[in-house]
């Protein structure tokens, strides 16, 4: 690591400990909550109902962490962030996804924790702090970091824990 990424080295790894605490959430469901309904939490997000079951939850923050991770480094670039429709996006991605198991998504998760980490490492500090246009609205990519990838992650996590109570 570079003694400039040092803040970029501190994310990544708020990011693993995120990470394992969902991959440790998804180790401990039984096959009847795989299959329960998600809650909303701790409140519905841009009027999106969480009515998706658990697993298909899981699924959706297994794959979307590369994604979340690409749009960051495209914003770094200075590349525009189109605006997407997250609420067809997730129920396309429930559709396909509608029987994923316990495992693919256990895979999937382990295969891009090294992989989104390393991508946070290499964030230069001097770069965490400038602000860009995003569909959101004007975002630093430590905020991206903070608020999307690791944000996103504990929001499905706190509904699958609600559904699960």
């Amino acid at each position: 690591m570079s003694s400039t990424n040092i803040r970029s080295a501190q994310l990544a790894e708020q990011y693993e400990v995120a990470h394992d605490e969902f991959v440790r959430l998804v180790e401990s469901l039984s096959d009847d909550q795989w299959h329960q309904i998600g809650k909303n939490f701790p409140r519905r997000i841009d009027n999106e109902d969480e009515n998706r079951p658990v697993g298909v939850i899981a699924h959706h923050v297994a794959t979307n962490g590369d994604w979340i991770m690409q749009r960051i480094q495209t914003m770094l670039a200075g590349g525009p962030l189109a605006p997407v429709n997250q609420r067809e996006i997730n129920a396309e991605q429930a559709r396909a996804h509608a029987n994923a198991s316990k495992d693919e998504v256990l895979r999937l998760m382990r295969a891009s924790r090294p992989r989104i980490a390393d991508a946070v490492r290499s964030i230069p500090d001097s770069q965490l702090d400038i602000e860009r246009e995003t569909p959101a609205g004007p975002m630093s990519a430590a905020q991206r970091v903070e608020r999307v990838l690791i944000g996103h992650m504990k929001q499905h996590q706190g509904s699958i824990e609600a559904a699960i109570e």
